[in-house]
């Protein structure tokens, strides 16, 4: 029989009323319509794809509530007490088997609705704007076209229930949270995906006024915030206790909330990549006159240079070297390893440029298939250690836009409150194997016979202080 025969009601996508379980808490449910600021990379059980059928899942919006919910609450669970900060997060989020306790559902239900305004985008990457900063792993590869994103301005309706008291303040706290500092999908820590509340009055409630710590410590209560004084030996997981923030200079706010996260993105690409200022104050010098505009002169960060220093060359024997010899190590930059940039998360996948300004290739040619990793020695079962590469390691560093109660957006850095693995070093791999002589601590901004060729690498003790005090310094940002 054909079901339109049936003559069946419509169903309506009204939210239907939850039941608890007889023996279980009361329940409390609340409702926010939120929206897309920036665009959406990824959020898809596919890596490099966007969902057709659920343009915002639950399970991707649960993964991003649970890590905010951490850095919120994480700080009552000293590092000794990991397992029960795992008890109490499993029975709020819900988990699978811990020890001898079985797996538990979650007792956070959230229900998307109404997903509106839904655009894909598939056109190539300009990596002029800042926003390149963040998007450049869509960029097309080969004979691959660029990867889709999702359009600013799609729109969707969030219901949440969770129980009441303590569990439903927490999860309003780690939304809260999450649309302050976070986003949907991938790159979130440089702004992709960062939402707003739709109305006026959501906005209100649930937003501050500015993102001073003052406004921001009135919409969490009694959390504690921004307080590097309570964090003296942070731990691995990462936190907002200890948390800093750089926010905008005055009047840096605006209603569009895509120019203040080219504002936040340009601190980040200037404090790396950038050409401007007198030399030592710039990251990279400039292209010389009849240079290619695109093409900037050598980075005055260490990397490169010790790099050169340590790669092998793709031909043996004596004479042979891993580097043009217009291209030699400069004096400043020692054989001591010393990988500032880790600190920005790693993998870091370098690719030299092989092609000369003048036609033709290097000859020799620059390094090959190399790339910055973490790892940690571990001891062999006979005696000795070996080191072990590790794969990532997430940035501290969050660059985005955060929205405001009055409906415009502020350009912030927030550094989170987060300790290096421990034990761990940064290392030089070339195709696959870990070169020892380039294993180097975190935050090890220059060896002991280096001379920073870049300013803000001179004097500071850690990258978070370097990247501060030249947003300081350079009048970009101030501390919230």
């Amino acid at each position: 029989m054909c079901p339109d025969s049936l003559n069946l009601p419509v169903p309506s996508k009204a939210p239907r009323p939850r039941r608890g379980l007889p023996t279980g808490p009361r329940r409390e449910t609340f409702t926010v319509d939120l929206k897309t600021v920036t665009p959406i990379l990824g959020g898809a059980p596919v890596p490099r794809q966007l969902s057709e059928v659920d343009p915002i899942r639950v399970p991707t919006l649960r993964g991003h509530l649970r890590f905010w919910w951490r850095a919120l609450y994480g700080h009552s669970y000293g590092e000794h007490q990991r397992l029960e900060l795992a008890r109490r997060e499993r029975a709020l989020w819900g988990g699978m088997t811990l020890g001898e306790e079985k797996p538990c559902r979650s007792q956070v239900d959230l229900c998307v609705r109404a997903v509106r305004d839904a655009r894909r985008d598939g056109s190539p990457i300009d990596m002029t704007p800042s926003s390149a900063y963040a998007l450049w792993p869509a960029r097309a590869e080969d004979d691959e076209e660029p990867v889709p994103r999702w359009s600013p301005g799609l729109s969707f309706t969030l219901e949440v229930s969770a129980p009441e008291g303590e569990g439903i303040r927490e999860v309003r706290g780690a939304l809260r949270a999450w649309v302050l500092f976070g986003g949907y999908g991938s790159r979130t820590r440089r702004g992709c995906g960062t939402v707003t509340f739709v109305s006026a009055d959501e906005r209100e409630a649930w937003l501050p006024k500015s993102a001073t710590l003052d406004d921001l410590r009135r919409v969490f209560g009694d959390v504690p915030l921004f307080r590097p004084d309570l964090a003296p030996s942070p731990g691995e997981m990462p936190l907002l206790r200890g948390a800093r923030l750089y926010r905008g200079f005055k009047n840096s706010s605006g209603s569009l909330g895509v120019s203040a996260w080219g504002e936040a993105l340009g601190w980040l690409r200037e404090f790396r990549q950038g050409i401007s200022g007198v030399e030592g104050e710039r990251a990279r010098n400039p292209p010389l006159p009849g240079d290619h505009p695109k093409r900037p002169r050598r980075s005055n960060w260490p990397e490169a240079d010790k790099i050169r220093h340590h790669a092998r060359p793709l031909k043996s024997g004596k004479g042979y070297r891993a580097y043009p010899e217009e291209h030699a190590p400069r004096p400043q930059h020692s054989r001591g390893p010393a990988w500032p940039r880790a600190g920005f998360g790693l993998p870091i996948v370098v690719h030299f440029q092989q092609k000369r300004r003048d036609k033709g290739h290097y000859s020799p040619s620059e390094p090959e298939d190399v790339q910055l990793q973490w790892g940690v020695a571990e001891k062999r079962n006979r005696g000795g250690t070996e080191f072990v590469p590790r794969d990532r390691l997430a940035s501290p560093l969050i660059v985005k836009a955060m929205p405001l109660a009055n409906g415009h957006f502020e350009p912030i850095a927030l550094w989170l409150e987060r300790a290096y693995p421990r034990n761990g070093e940064v290392v030089l791999m070339q195709s696959g194997k870990a070169l020892d002589a380039t294993r180097a601590g975190f935050d090890v901004l220059r060896a002991n016979d280096d001379q920073p060729l870049f300013t803000p690498l001179r004097e500071a003790t850690s990258l978070r202080e370097a990247f501060f005090n030249w947003l300081r310094d350079t009048k970009k940002a101030r501390e919230a």
